[in-house]
């Protein structure tokens, strides 16, 4: 994996900065963070094909979605100046204002095949128990899968299930990962095994 740092200046173009950059580097790989400001907003919103338009004094919350040499598929969250936060997929026309820090991340692009049989009879190593919306748990998927690490994702969505992962775990915090059917932690602890070994002991 190799980190990207871009800084844009006034009147650049979201989109069009991160298509550009991962086009001219041959770049395939996600956003991992995001700060900044902008003063036009262009988003789709879900089942909408009209693209919705937001001026003013608009501040980032997120960013995620992934780039591919050029191609991009990104989700925007921002607020505005009352703190209400609207979101959506990202358009063309999203115009930064004082100025934005993009993270990157990119790797080496790998396709892997897998049909229903191989989900039915392989079991993963890897259970990753989440939370939705939970962005350290978006962020260990994220991870999983930019090192090709096959896992088994279980949302948390009801007082049962959470009683039932606390038992085993003894935590309360999310995302929670089993390797074996035994507790190895959340977010920090994936991103040191990874920085380790890349997780080849997750295989």
């Amino acid at each position: 994996m190799q980190p990207h740092s871009l800084k844009l200046s006034p009147e650049s173009d979201l989109i069009k900065s991160i298509k550009e950059y991962s086009f001219a580097n041959n770049l395939y790989g996600y956003v991992s963070g995001v700060v900044g400001n902008l003063k036009t907003v262009c988003i789709q919103c879900p089942g909408n094909q009209v693209i919705n338009k937001f001026e003013g004094n608009l501040e980032i919350v997120s960013l995620n979605g992934h780039f591919n040499k050029g191609d991009v598929h990104l989700h925007l969250s921002f607020a505005d100046e009352g703190c209400n936060v609207f979101g959506g997929h990202l358009e063309e026309g999203c115009i930064v204002k004082k100025g934005t820090d993009i993270f990157l991340i990119s790797f080496e692009q790998k396709i892997i095949n897998i049909s229903n049989q191989d989900l039915i009879t392989n079991e993963s190593r890897v259970k990753v128990y989440i939370l939705k919306d939970c962005p350290w748990s978006k962020r260990a998927i994220r991870l999983l899968n930019s090192l090709s690490i096959p896992h088994e994702v279980i949302l948390i969505d009801n007082d049962e299930s959470f009683e039932k992962i606390m038992t085993k775990s003894s935590h309360n915090t999310f995302p929670q990962i089993l390797l074996d059917n035994k507790f190895f932690g959340g977010y920090d602890e994936l991103s040191e095994q990874a920085k380790l070994d890349k997780l080849s002991s997750f295989k």
